[in-house]
């Protein structure tokens, strides 16, 4: 009798267990209260809903996109649905779209989604923000770094940091090549208002982590200088020296410079179209 007993309890807990499963909508992610604004920026991933509130009406939406890939026409289509309506469809050249969520602005009530399609090598073919009101997207604007930024070129890049004011930096491929560093990666600038997004002028650019933390190994002496474009010579890099770099410098003239950093932590500059400097500068396609 008392191992009838515990089979049929057993039996209970895992139909309550199946029942319990059955309820449980697959592939959602739900935000807690806590968390219905999202945390900087938040990469949302295909065919997986998610719920956040939108518009800051105190109620969350249900966020789905999907992809449909065209091998003939090397194109991808995304598809965003918003509590089950298809609110956008966007077709471009390549083979993935991502959207991200994040809030540019913590003073308008809304969250802000970021999509980006990528090509071959990485690069991006399409990318825009969006907001919704509730009943449908609004505030569509198709972003172009390479019309904004027009010295820079702006063929791969990611969304980087924000500050919930409308600033927001682009984690940016090598905008203007380098010979005496080669590649790298950069952090520029922008602002979004009033449904425009411009760039924060600026004179320097800070270098992403991967390009921060990279060492370079003299290939011969040089000279670095204190100042940007100066002449007093604050040390000299040897053969064989290993060194790092954070900023560059871009002139009005459009002269770009580097901030160099010996083992010491002495910071100085060097001229970006010095050849041979290195024998290990990062380089990609």
């Amino acid at each position: 009798m008392k191992l009838k007993l515990n089979n049929w309890v057993r039996v209970t807990v895992l139909l309550s267990f199946l029942a319990l499963l059955l309820i449980i909508k697959p592939n959602t992610i739900k935000a807690a209260q806590s968390e219905s604004k999202p945390n900087g920026i938040t990469e949302l991933k295909a065919n997986t809903k998610y719920e956040y509130d939108l518009n800051g009406d105190g109620k969350t939406e249900e966020v789905l996109y999907k992809l449909t890939t065209n091998d003939d026409k090397y194109t991808v289509t995304l598809k965003l649905y918003i509590n089950d309506k298809l609110c956008l469809t966007r077709t471009s050249h390549g083979f993935d779209y991502t959207i991200n969520i994040c809030d540019l602005n913590k003073d308008d009530n809304y969250l802000d989604l970021y999509g980006s399609a990528r090509m071959e090598s990485d690069c991006i073919s399409d990318s825009f923000f969006t907001q919704y009101n509730g009943e449908k997207l609004i505030n569509l604007i198709k972003f172009q770094p390479e019309k904004i930024y027009k010295k820079f070129n702006a063929a791969r890049y990611s969304l980087g940091k924000i500050d919930g004011n409308g600033k927001f930096t682009l984690v940016t491929d090598t905008p203007i090549y380098s010979n005496a560093i080669g590649c790298y990666y950069c952090n520029v600038p922008y602002q979004i208002k009033d449904n425009k997004i411009s760039k924060i002028s600026a004179n320097t650019y800070t270098l992403a982590k991967f390009s921060k933390d990279y060492t370079y190994k003299a290939k011969k002496s040089f000279s670095v200088y204190s100042t940007v474009g100066g002449k007093k010579v604050v040390y000299t890099v040897k053969k064989n020296d290993k060194v790092t770099f954070d900023q560059i410098y871009v002139t009005k003239a459009g002269k770009v410079y580097c901030r160099i950093i010996n083992n010491k932590g002495i910071k100085g500059w060097i001229k970006s179209d010095q050849e041979g400097l290195f024998m290990n500068t990062p380089a990609w396609g």
